[in-house]
């Protein structure tokens, strides 16, 4: 797992290393173990290794048998050996073991249709010296990042998008990116928060030559139920192709651990990877002072099941407040999510012992496990009411029920429930999983920043709904799940977070055989007993102890919101003084003023907004104000 950047110049001018070591030193906690370069007039290419297979041959960048292509990669490619005997027997040869090479070797020979033989989390830049193109690719699920900017004068590329900053201009914030924040939480590919950079969406590559960038997609994932295997049938194979992935996905010449949450995707993976292991495998869980939102029992259960050596971490006020901080500099976009504190914590307490993790990350995307799944069902019924129960009656019941800090409460999930019955059930979704709603936003912003909002938050997200094949609303909106909230939150948080600690993260349950099969199952499969994840629980039911089936879904689920009012309370009112607000001209000082009252006095629960708001001031601070 690494970093990696390059900077084209389109005039041929030599490239400053002032500049690239800039570049190379804003990723270096991606890789400590190896820098490289590349250079030639007009270019320069280059990487920060983190040595996970081939330690001793595998450093970057990488050239083929007569130097004509250079690659610079991040990522792992877990069926680098079949491609590579392929490759050996159309004639090429290898002077590493490394799957960075096999990745160049393909190119070499298929170009980018080698995309549809990888099965690996990846995103990679060869460099054609005679043809002078550049060839930038990324995985189909966006596993790995990677950020472009492009201007009159060039053309660059980085892993993060702080690779980028100060290369061309000073950074600038995109407000139709940040309006697209505070709606998800996350800022959605391929936007960034910087004004002049983009993400390379998932499963998309492209050619750079004369100047002229083209990008296309290479992969569309499908949901067409194809695959009439019965739940019995089902669950044979997917423990076939689960074993199997995990087995592949175990791939390393370092000490590598588990992230176990006591939830059932983890527990999955740790079920198969201790089953493929020859000893007892490292695990590392969290533990919350909050009894309500703290999981570390059933992961100290499920531990004890399998028998890893594990490891509880827990999250004292001074290493959180400590870890926010960190945070803050290390994300180069704002998160709404506080689940980025804790696993910043959990990865830097791992790394001393490994230097790569298994995740569960993905178990929800692919075997319908979001409780917003049933509830859609039930949304269904709840349109069918008499308007008098839907409009008046149930709403003026549940607006009065108590605030509570419980995870998933009943008070936040019927809240939650009343929103968007007026949109279509995709939209709906969206509104439930995520942030500030229209009227808030309008509320939020100064109508300076509002005025500079090119398009609606969801726009692009009418635009792939009104495109995707797939007729079933669940089905619809698994989709549209994966194409936003794994990618924008999941994934950039496993990458992230976990690389802020030079610790590479691994993701099985998105195997691409995995995915394959998984996503051509009917619905009513993945869900059998009309269950979320039903079908996983089944197959898993004979190896995992009865409660950990049986649980409620949770995940990390940090107690943010009373962390907005217990230990972080002090940093509110720092960071949201009146002067310092109304100096910045982008918030409604008196609006954010009323969340936090009604949040600190229980009249409503505004505990994920307000750490949207936080997440993005801190930002602010340190990649705008800072910077300008």
């Amino acid at each position: 797992m690494c970093g990696i950047f390059g900077l084209i110049k389109y005039n041929g001018d030599s490239i400053s290393p002032d500049i690239a070591g800039r570049m190379q030193r804003a990723l270096a906690h991606r890789g400590p173990d190896h820098r490289g370069l590349y250079a030639e007039p007009g270019l320069v290419l280059g990487i920060n290794r983190l040595s996970i297979v081939d330690l001793t041959t595998g450093n970057q960048p990488i050239f083929n048998e007569d130097r004509s292509l250079v690659i610079v990669y991040n990522g792992e490619l877990y069926n680098h050996s079949d491609i590579r005997e392929d490759l050996i027997r159309r004639g090429h040869s290898f002077y590493t073991a490394s799957d960075t090479e096999t990745v160049l070797h393909a190119f070499e020979e298929f170009g980018a249709g080698c995309l549809d033989k990888f099965n690996g989390m990846f995103a990679f830049a060869v460099w054609d010296i005679g043809q002078q193109r550049l060839f930038l690719a990324r995985d189909r699920l966006g596993i790995k990042p990677l950020y472009i900017t492009r201007t009159e004068e060039g053309f660059a590329f980085a892993s993060e998008a702080k690779g980028l900053l100060n290369v061309f201009a000073a950074p600038r914030p995109d407000w139709t990116a940040i309006n697209r924040y505070f709606s998800f939480g996350y800022v959605p590919s391929p936007d960034s928060p910087f004004e002049g950079i983009v993400k390379l969406p998932a499963a998309h590559c492209g050619f750079l030559q004369n100047g002229k960038w083209q990008a296309a997609r290479y992969w569309k994932t499908d949901y067409d139920e194809h695959c009439q295997d019965t739940p019995d049938q089902a669950c044979g194979r997917i423990e076939e192709i689960m074993e199997q992935a995990v087995k592949m996905e175990l791939m390393s010449d370092v000490p590598l651990g588990i992230f176990l949450s006591g939830g059932l995707d983890s527990s999955a993976v740790a079920l198969f990877a201790q089953r493929c292991s020859r000893r007892p495998l490292n695990s590392y869980a969290l533990r919350f002072e909050e009894e309500t939102h703290d999981e570390s029992a059933d992961a100290r259960l499920v531990a004890r099941h399998l028998g890893l050596n594990h490891t509880e971490v827990s999250c004292p006020p001074d290493v959180l407040k400590q870890a926010l901080f960190d945070v803050a500099g290390m994300l180069d976009e704002p998160f709404g999510d506080s689940t980025a504190l804790p696993l910043l914590i959990l990865s830097r307490s791992a790394r001393p012992q490994v230097k790569a993790v298994l995740t569960g990350w993905g178990g929800d995307e692919i075997f319908a496990g979001y409780p917003t799944y049933r509830a859609h069902r039930l949304a269904a019924c709840y349109r069918r009411l008499p308007s008098f129960l839907s409009n008046y009656c149930i709403p003026a019941v549940v607006n009065r029920l108590p605030v509570s800090d419980a995870y998933m409460s009943f008070e936040f999930r019927a809240k939650h429930f009343l929103k968007g019955m007026d949109l279509s059930p995709e939209l709906q979704h969206f509104l439930w999983m995520g942030y500030f709603d229209d009227v808030a936003r309008s509320g939020l912003f100064q109508p300076a920043i509002i005025g500079q909002v090119l398009e609606k938050a969801y726009s692009r997200l009418e635009k792939i709904a009104a495109d995707i094949a797939e007729k079933e609303p669940i089905s619809r909106i698994m989709h549209l799940d994966a194409c936003y909230f794994l990618e924008g939150n999941g994934l950039f948080q496993a990458d992230r977070l976990t690389m802020a600690a030079s610790l590479e993260a691994r993701v099985p349950l998105l195997n691409m055989e995995l995915i394959d099969y998984v996503n051509a199952l009917p619905l009513a499969v993945k869900m059998c007993g009309s269950r979320p994840k039903g079908l996983l629980k089944k197959m898993l039911a004979k190896y995992l102890p009865p409660g950990i089936i049986r649980k409620p879904k949770k995940g990390f689920g940090p107690p943010s919101a009373a962390w907005v009012r217990g230990v972080f309370s002090d940093v509110f009112d720092n960071l949201f003084l009146r002067e310092r607000i109304e100096s910045q001209g982008i918030f409604n000082h008196a609006e954010i003023i009323r969340l936090l009252g009604e949040h600190r006095d229980r009249r409503a629960d505004h505990g994920r907004n307000l750490w949207a708001l936080l997440s993005f001031q801190l930002w602010y601070d340190h990649f705008i104000s800072a910077k300008n």
